[in-house]
């Protein structure tokens, strides 16, 4: 047997194959055989993508066999600790302590909300677990403490860190076998960190990095019987892909950042240079490197640390050990599983997107460290729609809370009345979404015929007990009242406050009594932000939520659709000013309409209102009043920013708003 190189020219480029010989005759002998998808676009797309597949693959071949051997024994180390981590969220002890420190029934109710206000009145069971786990993984983000320095906990100053530390016996119990140690800045007291990876200690100290974060949600993921998986990045990220029956397949989650379902996050947000990337779970270990990247030959150029067909081993041999005890029925549905996710990984990498979403650089930890990790990105930390689409609004109980505290406001004494009923609101609302009930005394406001409106407006009903008292209670659809009570409740705070501060003669009532806000429409807009900060979040009546452009400063737009078939002439409508970032602000924009029936490209926007004015103050509602002789039928309604405030000083390129609320006259 003899060992030779044989020099292959091809396209211009030289490349060298090291092959043996025997008995004479010459045998070439791959290490891999790859099979490319003919998904890509043209013979010479496949053409390159084979080219430069097998020069990654040519490239493994030339490591030397001893680093081969070490790198099995350290990939197959590394694997096996972090799948006996996640064997932990198998243990009944632990799930019970997750599930206590959260209220599912919380969840639920925001999950349905969420899809009430998409206009999605009726679900699946797969659509709500969905739901549900989007708002586990907000409620996550919200309770979770991320740490670059710990404060001091005795004056409250910032640390610096100074090194490591060893670990105590209390510590190594709870799997930290790592501490980072920290000088307090003000009191010089040495301040511990230890970096715990047992996620029952987690979810006591409820803070840590990326690692600590992933770990702890995919666990309480567990608990609530979600099939998911603890996914290590080897470029030093981790996170979390649970399994969706409603796309029969897995979703990645990031905690850290509060995203989903964007698995091209950090390769094209953060420009992060991936190598490997795993996904370990109780029935095994799985390469799911393809599902986040779009551009694997770079990717497998970078996968030095062992030969793929030594990483296939080793998962495999990890998934087999895992899987020893499985029943057979669990067998074959993983198979089918696998099999399953085999070719949609295959197909992810050969998917070319003609025009990719910008994805957001990193936004968990502090801008220096993100900075030093090169992970900012250069999407301008913006999550856009480049689609546009038009979003249903589910917006009636706005008009009808609107209508109903007109009602109140004819009541003997409207500033106190006003302010009782959003003390009982508060009341059913702090309750169990399915269950709100709540028994009252013997007061004549709560019997008074002008509160029926609210009651109905918000899904409730009255009852009058034998003792004369009254009983207030859910008349109809639970989700309903969810909708509508913290739309309720915050337009009976806004007025109280005016009421108060103004008296009931000096309070400009025309919304309440002489005008009607515009309802039932769609919503489309220049830009958006996701998952949240969409068109439709314009129109939804809470001041807490807002549309943002991320480059709508100059030009943006947002439109509201009547439903087929309407019109209505617009006599005024209201803006609200958003939560932060005054810069955001429009201070300059025009309002236009489109005639009944006309069709949005061909016709010409007819210009209904113009202003230039500033907002002083967060959650500002300001109201205009349309010119008399501007006003005409409209079916589509669109308000478009000519600038932002400080545009030109700030370089801002953002738009925000929180409200918008289009009124026609009461008699339409």
């Amino acid at each position: 047997m003899g060992f030779h190189k044989l020099l292959v020219v091809h396209d211009g480029q030289s490349h060298t194959v090291d092959y043996e010989s025997d008995e004479g005759e010459d045998i070439l002998k791959p290490s891999s055989i790859v099979t490319i998808p003919l998904s890509v676009q043209s013979d010479e797309d496949l053409a390159r993508a084979l080219q430069a597949e097998e020069d990654a693959l040519f490239a493994q071949r030339q490591q030397r066999v001893d680093q081969s051997s070490r790198g099995r024994a350290t990939l197959e180390a590394k694997l096996q600790s972090y799948y006996e981590q996640v064997m932990q969220y198998e243990d009944l002890a632990r799930q019970n302590a997750a599930r206590s420190s959260v209220s599912i029934d919380e969840l639920e109710e925001k999950a349905l909300v969420a899809l009430a206000k998409e206009g999605k009145s009726i679900v699946s069971d797969s659509e709500k677990d969905i739901a549900i786990l989007v708002q586990l993984l907000l409620w996550f983000k919200k309770s979770f403490k991320w740490v670059n320095q710990p404060d001091c906990t005795d004056c409250g100053s910032k640390s610096f860190m100074i090194g490591r530390g060893n670990s105590t016996a209390e510590e190594l119990r709870y799997g930290a076998s790592r501490v980072e140690l920290f000088r307090c800045s003000g009191c010089q007291r040495e301040i511990r960190f230890p970096r715990y990876s047992d996620a029952m200690k987690l979810l006591e100290t409820r803070s840590g990095r990326c690692g600590e974060w992933a770990n702890c949600f995919t666990l309480y993921c567990r608990a609530f019987g979600y099939q998911a998986r603890l996914v290590l990045d080897f470029t030093d990220h981790v996170w979390t892909e649970c399994f969706s029956t409603v796309h029969n397949r897995w979703m990645h989650f990031d905690p850290c950042e509060a995203a989903f379902d964007k698995p091209l996050l950090y390769e094209s947000g953060w420009n992060k240079k991936l190598n490997y990337v795993f996904a370990l779970a109780n029935d095994g270990v799985y390469d799911v490197t393809k599902r986040y990247t779009r551009k694997w030959s770079e990717v497998l150029s970078r996968r030095t640390e062992a030969t793929e067909a030594v990483v296939q081993d080793v998962v495999s041999a990890l998934t087999a050990r895992a899987r020893i005890s499985k029943p057979t029925h669990e067998l074959r549905t993983l198979q089918i599983r696998d099999s399953q996710e085999k070719e949609e990984l295959q197909a992810s990498v050969m998917e070319i997107s003609s025009s990719p979403s910008p994805l957001p650089g990193r936004q968990s930890g502090s801008q220096q460290w993100r900075m030093l990790r090169g992970e900012v990105g250069s999407a301008g930390n913006v999550s856009t729609s480049l689609s546009v689409p038009v979003r249903t609004c589910a917006d009636e109980h706005v008009r009808d809370i609107l209508m109903a505290l007109g009602d109140l406001l004819r009541s003997t004494d409207p500033t106190k009345v006003i302010s009782l009923w959003r003390r009982v609101l508060l009341k059913l609302q702090s309750q169990p979404y399915k269950m709100r009930r709540e028994l009252f005394g013997k007061h004549a406001w709560l019997k008074d015929e002008c509160s029926l409106p609210l009651l109905q407006a918000v899904g409730l009903k009255r009852e009058i007990q034998d003792d004369d008292r009254v009983l207030l209670l859910l008349e109809g659809n639970p989700v309903k009242t969810a909708l509508a009570l913290p739309v309720a409740i915050e337009q009976l705070e806004n007025l109280s406050q005016e009421l108060e501060k103004k008296g009931v003669v000096n309070v400009d009532l025309t919304v309440f009594s002489k005008w009607r806000r515009l309802s039932g429409g769609n919503a489309c807009a220049s830009g958006e932000e996701l998952p949240f900060e969409v068109a439709s979040a314009a129109f939804d009546g809470l001041r807490g939520t807002k549309w943002l452009d991320p480059k709508g400063a100059t030009g943006g737009w947002i439109e509201y659709r009547l439903p087929a078939g309407t019109s209505a002439t617009l006599v005024g409508y209201q803006v609200t000013s958003a939560n932060d970032c005054p810069e955001r602000d429009p201070m300059a924009w025009v309002v236009e309409g489109l005639a009944d029936g006309s069709d949005n490209v061909a016709q010409i926007w007819k210009l209904l209102d113009s202003q230039g004015e500033q907002f002083n103050d967060r959650y500002l509602k300001k109201r205009y009043v349309v010119d008399p002789e501007k006003m005409f039928p409209c079916s589509v309604f669109r308000f478009r920013c000519l600038s932002a405030r400080e545009t030109s000083s700030s370089q801002n390129t953002i738009l925000q708003v929180a409200n918008i609320d289009f009124f026609s006259s009461e008699s339409q």
